[in-house]
């Protein structure tokens, strides 16, 4: 069975903060339950999407517009699931297991 979910988190100028979000993401990736990460940014001059392709994400790139960045990510996804995120979000630990009771079994 493949992984369920697939990130999104929408950027712009996000370097300070993504590696933290990103570094939150990795409890559910070892539970299996991260297909893919995908940063949606909009036109960042920093080194957000350096950070993103560091961590293995794709990065989606066009104008900044929240809406626009949002449908675009979700549109590159192919998980059966998705979970959108702020660039600032930390989740907390044990989000994963909060998840996977959420999720359908089989």
């Amino acid at each position: 069975m493949r992984a369920p979910l697939s990130v999104v988190i929408p950027t712009l100028n996000a370097e300070a903060a993504l590696g933290r979000c990103l570094g939150a993401l990795v409890e559910g990736l070892e539970a299996g339950l991260v297909r893919e990460l995908i940063v949606t940014d909009g036109g960042s001059s920093d080194a957000t999407c350096a950070i993103a392709q560091a961590w293995g994400g794709e990065v989606v790139t066009g104008p900044p517009s929240r809406g626009g960045q949002l449908r675009r990510g979700c549109a590159a996804a192919s998980g059966d699931w998705l979970l959108v995120l702020h660039a600032d979000t930390v989740l907390l630990s044990g989000w994963s297991r909060r998840v996977e009771a959420h999720l359908p079994s089989g």
